[in-house]
């Protein structure tokens, strides 16, 4: 038997591991659509031909393009970014009738601040031409931690400079965080609905089970009941001017312990340990910040349960509506001055992430930061972070960017430069909110009123389709969003929503322009639902 077909039998042999993370507690999923079946046009994939050539066992070829594993990693990405880059998207000459993209959380609203700062001339270092420490540039991290002491309230000089980790982007170190807090097969737990991408993830490498948390049967909410309202967690309040606007009771998506032990236990009889829970906080994709009693509450369970908890703050710098929101950074909360160490006095558990992605717009420049004070894994963390450090000279820029300051600033004397970009990066959030809001009002399209991130959380299930099962309505539903009103938004399937017909809407991911028009066409699409 010659060596290729040696391997072909054995390979026979092992079955494929289960890469795919298990959705137990999903009450529902949205079966693949194949692109053909629609009519928005769609490019050519090149996916299914690689599947096909590596997974064909009656093919007379021994050549195998790819691994099984680099396909599973594939399939795990959420289908809604393939859609994004494969229906025809609006140009305004081009095509004025393609769909604009509302639903991949980017802000394409700072270029006129960013483009000058991203030109300013900075001097390189020479050792900047020679290996550098794994975890960051020490002068870059001390930067780093005050801005953040700075962002989050924290006392300053209270982080652990050692314990801050600089890499290529926030999932780069969540990955490399998570992959030393537990083993292949065990379970981190996330309140539902969350970033779609966290499956890529926590699972493509790292070989982690996400496992789902549903929030709705342990909540304390009390919706108000109206026959106007589409949804059974949407409710009618008074608005300015004697107008009713709805909106969806925040609460419903808190994680209570109740609801984080029920979950612990169906991952245990799944037979996938949990070891982590993963909060996102300013969540994506509610567009919400968690009250501080769920932030302890949380904190309490996962020390109690010896669960590790890391909380992705990647929004901390977009409460735009800080007055409402009630913000309080898990790490300002965990902290415990009493503990004579180094740092906030975290313990083990608690551990945080962030970036430059969605703060300052800098999705492209790749910088995440991990912060944790367990000893345990500094060095690990510290040495898994030399697959995915960030080149020298961007940390000398991000170094020389936050501690930038503006000499000429009217009557509020010099200021850091991050501080004012800060300021104006709300002003302009908080006037597309309010534009957007104002067009759900007036559709009376029932919302979850945001207070920070990109986006806002809507509920379009007054107009899903009234045959099919949940997973083919809402699928319908965002197809035809596409196909005739030129809308694509996140579906709150691929985020694991609990009910059908919620969407995400990412109110920055336009130009002014692409945003007026997209108002436009969301009150055509509610115009021709009411009429019909």
């Amino acid at each position: 038997m010659g060596l290729s077909s040696h391997c072909r039998s054995v390979a026979k042999k092992i079955k494929p591991s289960r890469s795919r993370p298990l959705h137990s507690s999903a009450r529902w999923m949205i079966p693949q659509v194949a692109s053909s079946s629609i009519e928005v046009k769609f490019r050519p994939q090149t996916l299914c031909n690689a599947r096909t050539l590596a997974t064909d066992e009656g093919s007379s070829s021994s050549y195998h393009p790819s691994s099984r594993r680099a396909l599973s990693a594939v399939q795990l990405l959420p289908s809604y970014l393939a859609d994004a880059r494969s229906v025809q998207q609006y140009h305004p000459t081009d095509a004025p009738d393609g769909a604009l993209q509302l639903g991949v959380a980017e802000s394409k609203m700072l270029e006129d601040l960013l483009v000058p700062a991203l030109n300013m001339p900075i001097d390189i270092p020479s050792d900047c031409i020679y290996y550098q420490q794994t975890h960051g540039r020490l002068s870059c991290r001390e930067s780093m931690s005050s801005y953040l002491e700075n962002l989050l309230n924290l006392p300053k000089n209270s982080l652990y400079v050692d314990g801050l980790v600089l890499g290529s982007g926030c999932n780069a170190v969540l990955e490399n965080l998570c992959l030393c807090l537990a083993e292949p097969g065990e379970a981190v737990m996330i309140p539902t609905p969350y970033y779609a991408a966290f499956e890529f993830d926590l699972v493509a490498r790292a070989n982690l089970h996400v496992h789902p948390v549903p929030t709705q049967d342990y909540s304390d909410a009390t919706s108000t009941e109206s026959e106007t309202a589409s949804s059974s967690n949407s409710s009618v309040v008074s608005g300015g001017g004697g107008t009713e606007r709805q909106t969806i009771d925040p609460s419903i998506y808190y994680p209570t312990a109740a609801a984080l032990t029920a979950a612990y236990n169906e991952a245990l009889h799944a037979g996938h340990v949990p070891r982590i829970l993963l909060l996102s906080h300013p969540h994506n994709p509610l567009g919400i910040c968690y009250p501080k009693h769920v932030i302890e509450e949380c904190i309490e369970w996962c020390r109690s349960n010896k669960v590790h908890l890391v909380s992705d703050e990647i929004y901390a710098g977009s409460v735009y509506n800080d007055s409402n929101s009630g913000f309080h950074s898990t790490l300002q909360v965990a902290a415990d001055e009493h503990v004579e160490t180094k740092g906030l006095g975290l313990g083990p558990y608690v551990h945080w992430v962030y970036a430059m992605s969605k703060d300052f717009a800098l999705s492209g420049l790749r910088v995440g930061v991990a912060y944790s004070e367990n000893q345990a894994i500094r060095l690990p963390m510290q040495k898994l972070n030399d697959l995915c450090q960030i080149s020298s000279q961007t940390q000398v820029w991000v170094e020389s960017l936050m501690n930038k300051r503006i000499t000429e600033n009217g009557d509020k004397g010099p200021q850091l430069w991050v501080q004012q970009f800060r300021e104006e990066n709300h002003r302009r959030l908080r006037a597309r909110c309010d534009a957007l809001t104002k067009c759900l009002e007036d559709c009376n399209i029932p919302y979850l009123q945001p207070t920070s991130g990109l986006f806002c959380w809507i509920d379009l299930s007054a107009y899903l389709p009234l045959e099919g099962s949940n997973a083919e309505r809402e699928r319908a539903l965002y197809l035809e969003m596409i196909q005739k009103f030129g809308l694509l938004l996140t579906p709150g399937n691929s985020m694991r929503n609990e009910e059908p017909g919620f969407f995400r809407i990412v109110f920055t991911a336009a130009s002014d322009h692409e945003f007026a028009l997209g108002l436009q066409r969301l009150r055509h699409f509610a115009d021709v639902k009411q009429r019909t």
